[in-house]
């Protein structure tokens, strides 16, 4: 455990040092700022109406998901049933057999509904997001940072003067008419 963090430690100090020995030389002070994703997410607007809209899109998909994995789980205990059953060597190999083809084709119809969820979740987070990194930028090129880093990142140590979090919140949610 300690040697990891020495080695952090050192990774740190050797990719700082050409910024310090940079700054010396140019007489410039490298600017940064940090931006706390998980309170952007918490506390933006247009996130929590994503979030919603998503919940609501997965929940009208799942009524319909859930009646047809209800067909799925009918026909394989039908299947199971009946294997069960006295049949003779060849229908038992064949009940088996379309137990086998009934059984992958819904785990297929799960992994699709949970792509479909992915994505519908996807489809809405990625504007908000976008809108999220555009004001980052254009945040950071309006007060001349050079860097902003996620705090979530490898940041072993930040001032609080460094936080732009609350600024960013704040400007988001005044262009979507939310003021605080």
């Amino acid at each position: 455990m300690r040697l990891r963090w020495l080695l952090s430690l050192t990774l740190v100090a050797a990719l700082a040092a050409p910024v310090v020995v940079n700054a010396a030389e140019d007489d410039k002070v490298f600017k940064y700022a940090y931006v706390n994703m998980e309170r952007v997410v918490d506390e933006y607007v247009l996130f929590k109406e994503a979030r919603d809209e998503a919940k609501n899109k997965i929940d009208e998909a799942r009524v319909e998901d859930a009646a047809k994995m209800e067909e799925y789980q009918e026909k394989l205990k039908a299947l199971e049933e009946k294997s069960d059953g006295p049949l003779t060597p060849e229908a038992k190999a064949e009940t088996v057999d379309a137990y086998k083809v009934t059984y992958e084709e819904a785990l297929d119809f799960r992994s699709s509904v949970l792509a479909k969820y992915k994505r519908i979740e996807r489809d809405a987070f990625e504007p908000v997001y976008k809108k999220v990194y555009e004001k980052i930028a254009s945040y950071a090129v309006k007060e001349d940072y050079e860097v902003v880093f996620d705090y979530a990142a490898i940041l072993l140590y930040a001032d609080e003067k460094s936080d732009v979090t609350e600024d960013i919140i704040n400007e988001l949610n005044e262009e979507a008419g939310i003021s605080k």
